[in-house]
């Protein structure tokens, strides 16, 4: 297995994790946004997961040659309905971002990408993804545990 195969698979198992949480997040908490004092404003689930969506479908854009696109700047794109919706966006934009790593070649895992977040490898690049829907799980499991949920939601795809 080649690292591209490998991150790929392990994008595809973070976005089926995430759709996890999702749907183990209680219905009336998925546009809660906890109020932490002196902090910076929350972002809901949904809203969490619209910001995956987005990277995910922008990166993988990027690693198929289209022009780097900003995120925007009124908030998280796409809007996302409901909990079905934020399973299939994220699950599709997962396999997206996943079928893009897959035609890269080794000469691309040393490329340099133009992103919106400046200049980046390859090799670098496609872990965003990863990283970012990762990070997310994370606070999506903290928004349960605020809520009063105290299991974790282990996601079978994670075994």
């Amino acid at each position: 297995m080649d690292v591209q195969e490998y991150v790929a698979q392990q994008t595809e198992r973070m976005s089926a994790g995430l759709a996890h949480f999702v749907a183990t997040t209680h219905e009336d908490k998925l546009q809660w946004q906890p109020q932490v004092e002196g902090s910076a404003p929350t972002r809901s689930v949904l809203e969490q997961v619209a910001e995956c969506v987005g990277v995910n479908r922008r990166i993988a854009g990027g690693l198929r040659g289209a022009a780097p696109t900003p995120p925007p700047a009124a908030g998280p794109a796409p809007i996302i309905a409901d909990a079905a919706d934020a399973k299939t966006q994220i699950q599709e934009s997962g396999a997206e971002i996943a079928a893009a790593i897959r035609t890269m070649t080794e000469a691309d895992m040393e490329k340099i990408y133009e992103t919106p977040r400046g200049k980046m490898l390859g090799a670098n690049l496609i872990l965003m993804p990863l990283r970012n829907m990762a990070y997310h799980a994370g606070q999506i499991n903290l928004i349960q545990m605020l809520a009063g949920d105290s299991e974790f939601h282990f996601p079978p795809e994670w075994r």
